[in-house]
């Protein structure tokens, strides 16, 4: 691996602003390494024993790794699902030629799969990091709009989808957060 291409995926990570706060027009939106550190440091704080840690704490770095080329695509945007998952798919497999790192085409796709706990377990922590920069926005004035309950319902909507019985942790934690309760 070169030190000039990872100087330049690790540049280009934290260059990519989170799309849904620029809708919002958020005062200085998180980049997406922002993003993919408060889901690794969830994965690290809230994985079930019985889940692989490590494989966890992977997919949660690389997930968005590939919106460097890819760009990051909301639901908001015209882009249809499919070519979404082209480009990104078409990005992470030039990223881990640049990085000559194999394992990175291998993370994303078990990811994107959504087949293994794992990566249904990283998907809705994905989806309560973003409720939890919500509320931490709201709090802090960041926005001229509250947040919370519109991020809130999408992330509900979307773990409700997810397979996984160790979502009812995540849940828990979003009724707190949307119920005012800050013990968590």
């Amino acid at each position: 691996m070169e030190i000039e291409q990872l100087i330049k995926i690790c540049g280009k990570i934290k260059d990519v602003k989170r799309t849904g706060w620029k809708y919002k027009n958020v005062n200085s939106p998180e980049s997406d390494a922002d993003h993919s550190f408060g889901v690794a440091l969830l994965v690290m704080l809230l994985t079930p024993k019985h889940l692989d840690l490590l494989k966890s704490i992977k997919m949660a770095l690389i997930h968005d790794l590939p919106e460097i080329y890819a760009g990051d695509v909301t639901p908001h945007d015209s882009i249809s699902p499919e070519i979404k998952q082209k480009n990104e798919i078409l990005a992470i497999n030039k990223i881990s030629q640049e990085l000559e790192f194999p394992e990175l085409t291998k993370l994303f796709a078990e990811f994107e799969k959504q087949k293994t706990v794992e990566a249904k377990w990283v998907k809705a922590l994905d989806k309560l990091e973003t409720v939890m920069t919500a509320k931490y926005y709201d709090d802090n004035h960041r926005t001229q709009e509250t947040l919370i309950n519109e991020f809130s319902a999408y992330a509900e909507a979307q773990i409700d989808k997810i397979d996984c019985k160790e979502t009812e942790i995540i849940k828990n934690i979003l009724n707190k957060l949307t119920k005012g309760d800050k013990n968590e």
